[in-house]
């Protein structure tokens, strides 16, 4: 610790210990236990983590544990702990020592279940007088946390529908395509990952001049850009599932480019595409790879990434080949008051009102300055900060970009600097060779049968729910759950289990499930009849939500069958 502490224990006068750092008092000179129990009644919010900067001799960390319930949790940060750690007691609590952004994220990490953004800071008495850059630091780590965790929240709730039909409509894409895991390490060559920020224009001629030297992945949106300056990247990333994505494609057709896609990607996206294609499964996604492999027999490797298609790009280009990677166009910032690089479908330039609807601020910039970002684009940033940690010791990369944010773990070298450090001697050799996976009739007969059994298991899913929610209303005219509704419930919620792992439908669940548990948690005192109140609602929303899903669900999984029929069974 830099700044000189003098820190003494002594005794107040109720003869409870009390800790006096440079003069300053950390608990009271009185009766710190009588402190500490008002301090928490105060500060304390139910279903809430609190964050607590200042654990001292431990009164308000103690005081504050004793109000939590099980749906309450507790983190201590203190810079200052390694120093009194000897000096005072610390029960059972885990406190934070060091102020830095892994620790603390971490620690959140495992406490902020189902995207929760029900976080309270609290700072101990003083303690942001003897550390306020520490302080305001923490405020900053968990700001950013908070907002990328709601970006999340958000992001899921929304697309949860639209994800559930990506991934039904792709299975038929990935029974045809190839396993990304079929270039694992396949290449040596160099490798430029592009993104559609702003300051991409200004490398395109560069690109053009080594494009016959290194692997282009090109990122999502950024396909227009590089269309229009006559470059078609070797392979094309898209993870995104959504309309606006699909809309960057429909308009060409790509006759050079690989497509490497995510299970949730646009399904409408592969049409566009002449070869052979790629897929993967995103690692926040675990549980489609069995059902993947037991309904294609394909078995594809799962790649993490981040909030953005380049971040997964940047992943992908490491998993491809072994060369030395290059990122270009990932401004993650408004550089020029700009959106994205010149003839990006969604190229804007930003306003006054653009910046106050986005809460833009200012962040470290490439080249030392201060640069223009958000929330979004700081999550990016994050994901590909957390990449860099990742991979630090098995490959470097760089960031070439010359402009917007500045990106931790990244060598920052100009565009031209790459160039020049690679092998121009030979050109790269991309043709793969491979064409779709073309299946006799009776394999899609098998594929078709599959899916049927699918739509059998929604059926039942279905039958069950209906039952749970018989149950459910039945306790509702008796205002409580006797005996037999309890044991009944517990037998459907049983059946549940086995029958929704045999389908997939985490996507899809996912934001009931938040809301189950965000949205329902326990009050203090509250009485049996708002007990029955609260849990009644609460078995209601999951068994509603839950039926809603499996009807969407099957409708997809029908139409999937109707695409079989038709394209490949003849009409049957």
């Amino acid at each position: 610790m830099s700044q000189e502490l003098n820190i003494e224990v002594v005794s107040s006068k109720s003869l409870l210990p009390t800790l006096k750092i440079n003069n300053i008092y950390l608990h009271s000179k009185y009766d710190p236990k009588k402190e500490a129990e008002k301090f928490a009644n105060n500060q304390f919010t139910e279903n809430h983590v609190h964050i607590l900067f200042g654990y001292g001799y431990g009164y308000f960390a103690k005081a504050i544990k004793e109000k939590c319930n099980e749906s309450d949790k507790l983190l201590i940060i203190d810079p200052l702990f390694n120093e009194i750690e000897a000096l005072v007691t610390h029960e059972e609590f885990d406190v934070i020592s060091d102020i830095d952004e892994k620790s603390i994220e971490l620690a959140l990490d495992n406490l902020l279940n189902d995207y929760n953004v029900k976080v309270k800071v609290i700072c101990s008495p003083n303690y942001d007088r003897l550390f306020p850059q520490q302080y305001k630091t923490v405020l900053k780590i968990i700001k950013e946390i908070i907002s990328d965790n709601l970006v999340a929240s958000n992001t899921v709730k929304y697309f949860a529908e639209i994800w559930q039909e990506n991934y039904i409509q792709n299975l038929y894409h990935i029974y045809e395509d190839e396993s990304l895991a079929r270039l694992e390490k396949h290449y040596n060559l160099p490798v430029v990952i592009v993104a559609g920020g702003p300051s991409l224009t200004k490398q395109i001629s560069l690109l053009k001049k080594m494009q016959s030297h290194v692997l282009i992945i090109a990122a999502g949106s950024t396909i227009n850009t590089l269309l229009h300056y006559d470059i078609e990247a070797d392979f094309i990333v898209s993870i995104d599932g959504s309309i606006a994505n699909y809309k960057h494609f429909e308009e060409s057709n790509f006759d050079n480019s690989y497509l490497i896609y995510s299970t949730r990607n646009h399904y409408g996206i592969r049409n566009q595409f002449k070869k052979c294609a790629f897929s993967f499964i995103p690692s926040f996604e675990p549980s489609v790879y069995h059902h993947i492999e037991q309904m294609t027999h394909k078995q594809l490797p799962s790649l993490f990434g981040g909030a953005s298609v380049a971040n997964y790009a940047l992943v992908i280009g490491q998993y491809i080949s072994t060369g030395p990677i290059a990122l270009i166009g990932q401004d993650l910032a408004y550089t020029n008051n700009q959106t994205h690089a010149m003839y990006n479908k969604h190229f804007t330039n930003i306003d006054e009102s653009f910046k106050e609807n986005r809460g833009t601020f200012y962040t470290d910039g490439y080249n030392g300055e201060k640069v223009l970002t958000d929330a979004v684009f700081l999550s990016m940033k994050k994901g590909f900060e957390q990449i860099a940690d990742y991979f630090s010791s098995k490959v470097t990369f760089f960031n070439c970009t010359e402009g917007g944010a500045k990106i931790r773990g990244f060598v920052q070298i100009p565009f031209k600097d790459f160039y020049e450090s690679i092998d121009k001697k030979e050109e790269k050799k991309i043709q793969l060779n491979l064409q779709k996976d073309i299946k006799e009739v009776n394999e899609w007969e098998e594929f078709h049968h599959r899916i049927q059994t699918e739509i059998h298991n929604y059926n039942e899913i279905e039958r069950q729910l209906n039952k749970g929610l018989m149950i459910i209303k039945d306790s509702y005219v008796k205002q409580t759950f006797m005996e037999k509704n309890l044991k009944g419930l517990e037998r459907v919620d049983k059946k549940l289990k086995k029958l929704i792992n045999k389908v997939s439908m985490s996507t899809i669940l996912e934001p009931i499930i938040m809301d189950i548990v965000n949205n329902y948690l326990p009050i203090n005192g509250e009485t049996e009849q708002e007990k029955y109140i609260r849990i009644y609602k609460q078995n209601s929303s999951l068994y509603c939500g839950l039926l809603n899903a499996t009807k969407l669900s099957k409708a997809y999984t029908t139409d999937l069958i109707e695409k079989v029929e038709k394209e490949k069974l003849g009409g049957k």
